[in-house]
């Protein structure tokens, strides 16, 4: 019979190589152009991961020439970086009409009014224009504690007035989004947010905008251009499910290391992953609470409580027992639209105030 039966089902004989095909591709890519993507190797086919990448608009030949996703298809907030200040505006690439990655599918999301609202925590324009001049907060609250040693000083967090996040710069995924979109910060710091990004993308993707020019630019050439007094990071859910917390914790020291080059007298704060409700603890192999838990610890280490700071918003958002409360998600892991506000109570709790002249 041979190789006739190619002839009755020509179809089948394509959809089997093209199958096979990509799932190589899938498998090549994995841990160069797909890396970042939520992936659980023992479920599901590498012929997922290809898919994933071509909705995105990355076609699947370009893992030949060892090019990373372009992240194309979700939501970003982008801070115009330039002459004009922080102007904030958002850009929507939807052409591909693919679906978000991993864990940042957002469904469900509460209005601010409490009643449901369909879109992702995606960028919103920003609406009117911003004071004209944005000050250091710092010389009107109280200065730091002195530890009796002549060029130590122990830092304590302490409330602040909300000028205080006029000279800050909030870098991260989905959440991130969210707080920009809910948190009534949006006209005074800066936001480089985008669903979907991670540790090992944030300076790769072009989620900034330069005013003069109108070209797209990545984070890092935005901080290059603009200094700021505050920078805050919250990433890590898309990464649960992508190698170790060895392996993220390499990545994600070095994007520290990177923050301090660039920003060489920011405070910068590395924030906690916010955990997921229990029943989505209970019932994911990957993205729970355990997982999340052993990379905040991880990321917590990172801190020298001198001008790096750990903060984890779980003290406020999370029950009794660790988990994120129910009522405050309607998909287990973002929070609805009104709970941002718990989120931003949150930091302006827990800001950090130098004393720049005794330091000196």
């Amino acid at each position: 019979m041979g190789w006739t039966w190619i002839k009755k089902c020509p179809v089948f004989f394509l959809l089997t190589v093209s199958g096979l095909a990509f799932s190589l591709v899938g498998l090549a890519g994995r841990f160069s152009m797909y890396k970042g993507y939520e992936f659980q190797a023992l479920k599901e086919p590498f012929l997922v991961l290809m898919l994933e990448g071509a909705g995105k608009g990355v076609a699947p030949w370009e893992v030949c020439f060892g090019q990373r996703a372009s992240g194309k298809g979700g939501k970003e907030t982008v801070a115009t970086v330039g002459g004009g200040g922080q102007n904030i505006e958002d850009f929507i690439e939807d052409d591909s009409g693919a679906a978000n990655d991993g864990m940042e599918m957002d469904t469900g999301r509460e209005s601010a009014d409490g009643t449901d609202a369909s879109a992702d925590a995606g960028a919103k324009g920003a609406e009117g224009t911003e004071d004209a001049a944005k000050t250091d907060v710092s010389a009107g609250l109280d200065a730091p504690a002195d530890t009796g040693t002549e060029n130590e000083t122990i830092y304590e967090f302490q409330q602040v007035p909300e000028d205080y996040f006029n000279d800050a710069a909030f870098i991260g995924d989905s959440r991130t989004v969210g707080l920009y979109e809910y948190g009534e910060l949006e006209m005074r710091a800066d936001f480089f947010a985008k669903i979907s990004l991670t540790i090992y993308d944030v300076f790769t993707e072009p989620v900034a905008k330069d005013e003069e020019t109108g070209k797209r630019i990545t984070v890092e050439e935005a901080l290059g251009r603009k200094q700021y007094g505050k920078v805050y990071l919250m990433l890590g859910l898309n990464e649960l499910g992508t190698g170790t917390t060895e392996s993220f914790m390499e990545e994600y020291a070095a994007v520290v290391d990177k923050l301090r080059e660039l920003q060489p007298d920011a405070v910068i704060f590395v924030q906690g992953i916010m955990r997921v409700t229990e029943a989505k603890n209970e019932s994911d192999p990957v993205f729970n609470n355990a997982n999340i838990n052993e990379k905040n610890d991880a990321i917590s280490r990172l801190a020298d409580n001198k001008d790096i700071f750990y903060i984890d918003v779980n003290e406020a958002v999370c029950d009794e027992n660790g988990n994120l409360h129910s009522e405050y998600t309607t998909d287990d892991v973002h929070l609805k639209a009104k709970y941002y506000g718990i989120w931003r109570e949150f930091l302006l709790n827990h800001g950090i105030v130098r004393n720049r002249a005794k330091e000196g």
